[in-house]
C-alpha cells in the first residue's frame, strides 16, 4: 500500500461549502476493466492522485465473486459458460452477484478519515446504515417501504433489493453498492449457487426468492436512469457533498489499462490454484458465511485458508492472521485470533470454527 500525501485534490469546498466530489459516469460496461477502474481509483484516492469520486456505472451480464469466494463453490459455472456469462473476482469483500443492465451500481471513493470525521463515524460498518437511508429515501419516491437489513443490505418485504460492501486500502476508502431495479431474477438464481448457510436466518431457500427488483416491487418498469439519478440526489443530500461532474484522468487511465492488463482480465486472478485441506468447516456469521479450510499435523495448523462472503474491508487483516496461525497450535491460533484486528462478527465465527476444528480432529484421533 502506498504511503499517501495531501494534496489539492483532497476535500474542495463548493461555493456552499460542502466538499465536491468527482461525478464520474465512465459508460465501461465490461466487467474486468470495471474492477480495474475501481482499484485504480482506490489507489488514486489514497496516493492524492484522485479526487472523492461517486463512480456510477451498469455491466453487461456477467458474475462477480467475492474477494474471499471461491467460483466453485459459489457459481454454477457450466451454466455461465454456456451462456456467455463471465465471471470475474472483485476486489472487495462479500457475496456473489449477478449483474446485468438492469441494476445500477455506484462506488463512493474517499479519504476515509474525512469523511468519517464529518459523518461521526467511528467504525467503518456504521456507513452502510447511512448509505441505506439513501437507498431507502430512494424506494420511498415509487411509493416502496425498504429496510436496512443489517450488516449490508436493504430489503422490500423482507427481500433484498441493495446490497453493498467496502474496502479499506490504507487512508483509501471505497463504499460500493448495487441497486436491482429491473434485473433478470432468473438468469441470476441460474448463475449463482450459494451456500444454504446464507440463507439459514432469512427465510429464503433459493435466490429467485430471496431477491425483489424495485419494478417488480412497484408493478411496472421503472427506468434505470432515473433511479441513478434520484439516488445520487439522496446520497450527496444525507453524506453532505457536492457531486460535480467530470472524467477519469490520463493518470488514472494508464493505471487502469495496467490494472486490467495484469490482474483483473487474467484467469488466475478468478480462479487460483488451491490446495486441497482434509478439514472443511463453515459457520455463519451476521455479515457472511465464513469457511475454514485447514491441514492438522497433531494439533498444529499445517496449512489453513479463510474464506466466504463474510465482510472484512482491511484484506492485509485476514491475510496477516492466516500467515501468523501456520505452524501453531489450535489454543494459540485461538489467542491470536482474540488479539487481532477482526471484525467482532467475524473473530467470533472465526474462533467458532477452530473450536470445531479441534473437536472434530480430537473424534478423527480418537476414532484412530
Amino acid at each position: 500500500m502506498s504511503t499517501s500525501r495531501k494534496t489539492e485534490l483532497e476535500f474542495r469546498p463548493s461555493a456552499d461549502g460542502a466538499p465536491e466530489f468527482r461525478l464520474l459516469a465512465d459508460g465501461i460496461t465490461d466487467p474486468f476493466r470495471h474492477f480495474a477502474v475501481e482499484e485504480a481509483l482506490l489507489r488514486g484516492v489514497d496516493e492524492g492522485t484522485s479526487p472523492p469520486t461517486l463512480r456510477q456505472r451498469r455491466v453487461s451480464p456477467s458474475v462477480w465473486i467475492g474477494v474471499y469466494q471461491v467460483p466453485e463453490e459459489d457459481v454454477d459455472l457450466e451454466y455461465c459458460r454456456s451462456n456467455d456469462v463471465p465471471v470475474v473476482r472483485r476486489h472487495n469483500p462479500g457475496g456473489a452477484v449477478y449483474q446485468d443492465e438492469g441494476s445500477f451500481c455506484f462506488s463512493l471513493f474517499f479519504r476515509h478519515e474525512e469523511l468519517f470525521e464529518r459523518l461521526g463515524v467511528v467504525e467503518a460498518a456504521q456507513l452502510y446504515p447511512i448509505v441505506a437511508e439513501a437507498v431507502i429515501a430512494t424506494c420511498a419516491e415509487y411509493g416502496v417501504r425498504a429496510a436496512h437489513s443489517p450488516t449490508n443490505d436493504c430489503t422490500v418485504g423482507g427481500r433484498k433489493v441493495y446490497g453493498s460492501a467496502q474496502v479499506e486500502w490504507s487512508t483509501g476508502f471505497v463504499h460500493s453498492g448495487t441497486f436491482l431495479v429491473s434485473t433478470d431474477c432468473d438468469a441470476m438464481a441460474r448463475a449463482l449457487r450459494p451456500s444454504q448457510l446464507k440463507f439459514a436466518d432469512k427465510g429464503f431457500t433459493n435466490v429467485r426468492d430471496r431477491v425483489i427488483t424495485l419494478s417488480e416491487a412497484v408493478g411496472r418498469p421503472i427506468p434505470v436512469d432515473e433511479v441513478m439519478q434520484r439516488m445520487t440526489a439522496h446520497l450527496a443530500g444525507r453524506l453532505g457533498f457536492q457531486p460535480t461532474p467530470g472524467d477519469l484522468t490520463a493518470e488514472e487511465r494508464a493505471q487502469i489499462d495496467r490494472l486490467h492488463d495484469t490482474k483483473y482480465s487474467r484467469p488466475e486472478w478468478t480462479f487460483p490454484q488451491r490446495d486441497a485441506h482434509r478439514s472443511v468447516i463453515s459457520t455463519k456469521a451476521p455479515s457472511g458465511v465464513l469457511t475454514l479450510a485447514a491441514d492438522l499435523d497433531g494439533d498444529r495448523l499445517n496449512r489453513v485458508e479463510v474464506r466466504g462472503d463474510f465482510l472484512l474491508p482491511r484484506q492485509n487483516d485476514l491475510r496477516d492472521l492466516t500467515e501468523a496461525v501456520r505452524g501453531r497450535t489450535l489454543d494459540e491460533a485461538r489467542a491470536l485470533v482474540q488479539r487481532g484486528p477482526l471484525p467482532e462478527d467475524v473473530r467470533s465465527a472465526l474462533l467458532r470454527l477452530l473450536t470445531d476444528l479441534q473437536v472434530t480432529n480430537g473424534d478423527a484421533n480418537d476414532s484412530a
